[in-house]
């Protein structure tokens, strides 16, 4: 499915996000490096993986040779209902959700280096690709992800939040880039640490991720005993996935308690959490989703936007939502809310479609209103057209309106909004509002005065309600991947990694060719270990140059010797070509 067809149907508002892939920027090294990674992992896996992962590569456009297109992904996505999109390093979490809920996968560009082979802090194409897509494969653990967008999109998020998503990509981002130095380094990790210190009261967004991380992306399922990987941070890192199942981490059951362990994206976990099957796995997050505002909402969930300082919207029992900037509560005698308001821009919508003539510049400088029955116990948005007329609620003429909670309403009634045959708004002219301790509350002098209706706030969510007409997600951060400047030697590398990778493709073996790139290597490349793992397969398949494969073997010895990650990484591409 070609790219522009695919954006065609994302929203305008997420639209600002999405990126070109630009496949042609891959390196040969690039691919040399995937292949690597899904050969390696692959291996393992067979065994240690969901049984959905393996069979979810082929069903989703993920192949081992080389880096997936995103054109062969969507290819093979929109048979199962999902597409992918490409987009530049983290997202800011409710953005992330949305793609999500609208089962769009959101894949970054970036490719790891080799210095990141067995794991990278920043999203790239491995982690997104070979990670996260094949387990949608099966519906129901799809079913879960998509549901744990819907909740994601609606829990609130606070300041400090967004201010430690920008320190989390920052630190990702010069992590990542080789030429980054330590004290730069050193730095981000102070900058970040000091601000998870200061998060002393996580918010929803905050538990919420938590949960996502120890399921979508670190999760085992199974039992304590016995377990296989569905996390994506774990299928698509060469080396945790195998240290993970190991007895140096810690196995926990999975509870919604998991929301109060936090994590370290830039190092290995030291305790994972196992579900025993996908339906517990939905359980968990619907108990902890009851927990959440939007489906408490009253005052509890009206204090939490106030709180938060963002964008929320309040559902009337109307249905009447009205999305703002929260700055106001008024409690009646029981604890429940009896008025509300908003500071600056503001809209109203209904079903999520925003109601004409209630935009943000209509409603420029905030909006308020009561909530609760009648004085006389009447749900006002239940009312009929003749049961209004009865009680004087009629358009042109002089209305008086008094609440349980003491606040009246007193003016003249020039329009009666309804929806589904409920009353969601009443507009007035010369209207005044006061409190039950008689505070003014709306002054006729202020112009229009716009009354929600609606006995209870059945829910308090993050955002607002119509996003394409009412967009409040942030701009793409200006904190962008740095790209990478190639040296002149590393092009000449590159060119001998796609010399190769040609002999592969055309299964025509040049061993004049092959001991000249060896040679090269030699004398200029000497820590080059993987180029030399793909000369020996090579040689291997077609039983040749065995007096070349001698020279390889020895310096991919001595290069073991270096350190215990590129032992590992040496030895499990020796591995393959054992097989």
């Amino acid at each position: 499915m070609q790219y522009n067809l695919v954006l065609e149907q994302i929203p305008k508002h997420l639209k600002q996000f999405i990126v070109d892939q630009h496949y042609e920027r891959y390196t040969a090294r690039d691919h040399a490096v995937w292949r690597y990674i899904m050969r390696v992992n692959l291996g393992y896996l067979r065994d240690h993986a969901h049984p959905a992962y393996l069979e979810g590569l082929q069903k989703t456009g993920v192949g081992v040779e080389k880096i997936p297109h995103i054109d062969e992904m969507n290819a093979s996505l929109q048979k199962i209902g999902w597409k992918a999109v490409i987009v530049d390093g983290f997202l800011p979490p409710a953005v992330f959700m949305e793609f999500q809920f609208r089962k769009i996968l959101a894949i970054s560009a970036d490719m790891r280096s080799i210095q990141h082979l067995l794991y990278t802090p920043a999203p790239d194409i491995v982690h997104e690709a070979a990670g996260h897509a094949p387990i949608i494969a099966d519906e129901e653990y799809a079913a879960f992800l998509q549901k744990f967008g819907e909740y994601g999109m609606e829990a609130f998020s606070s300041k400090i939040d967004i201010e430690i998503y920008e320190a989390i990509r920052h630190l990702s981002i010069i992590k990542e880039y080789p030429e980054t130095s330590t004290e730069e380094i050193a730095r981000a990790e102070d900058d970040l640490n000091n601000k998870l210190a200061r998060n002393t009261h996580p918010s929803e967004m905050t538990l919420l991720s938590r949960l996502h991380w120890w399921t979508v992306e670190y999760g085992l399922i199974g039992d304590l005993e016995q377990q296989k990987i569905y996390g994506a941070g774990l299928l698509s890192s060469v080396g945790e996935s195998k240290s993970c199942l190991g007895s140096g981490v810690k196995k926990l059951p999975l509870t919604v308690e998991a929301t109060n362990y936090n994590y370290d994206i830039t190092k290995e976990q030291p305790q994972l959490f196992v579900n025993k099957n996908w339906s517990e796995l939905l359980d968990v997050l619907e108990e902890f989703a009851d927990t959440l505002s939007f489906r408490i909402g009253g005052a509890a969930g009206i204090e939490t936007a106030i709180e938060s300082e963002a964008y929320a919207t309040c559902v009337y029992s109307s249905g009447l939502q009205v999305s703002g900037i929260f700055s106001r509560l008024i409690k009646d005698k029981k604890g429940n809310p009896a008025y509300i308001s908003t500071s600056g821009p503001t809209s109203l919508s209904f079903g999520d479609i925003q109601l004409s003539g209630h935009d943000t510049v209509y409603h420029k400088d905030g909006f308020g209103s009561p909530v609760g029955k009648l004085a006389d116990g009447k749900t006002l948005e239940k009312l009929s057209p003749q049961e209004l007329t009865t009680l004087g609620i009629t358009e042109g003429e002089n209305v008086q309106l008094q609440f349980e909670s003491g606040i009246r309403v007193q003016g003249v009634l020039k329009n009666i909004t309804s929806m589904n045959g409920q009353l969601i708004l009443l507009s007035f002219d010369s209207c005044t509002v006061l409190g039950a301790d008689n505070k003014l509350l709306f002054d006729p002098s202020w112009g229009m005065y716009d009354m929600a209706v609606g006995a209870e706030v059945p829910s308090v969510f993050y955002g607002t309600a119509d996003k394409e007409k009412h967009n409040v997600y942030p701009p793409k951060s200006d904190n962008i991947a740095i790209p990478i400047k190639y040296s002149a030697s590393d092009r000449v590398l590159h060119n001998l990694y796609d010399q190769i990778r040609k002999m592969r493709e055309l299964g025509k073996i040049d061993l004049a060719k092959l001991r000249d790139i060896s040679k090269k290597l030699q004398s200029d490349y000497q820590e080059e270990w993987l180029l030399r793992l793909e000369i020996l397969e090579l040689l291997k398949e077609e039983n040749v140059g065995t007096d070349i494969q001698g020279g390889l073997l020895e310096k991919l010895e001595n290069l073991s010797g270096r350190s215990e990650e590129l032992s590992e990484l040496i030895k499990g591409g020796l591995h393959l070509l054992d097989r």
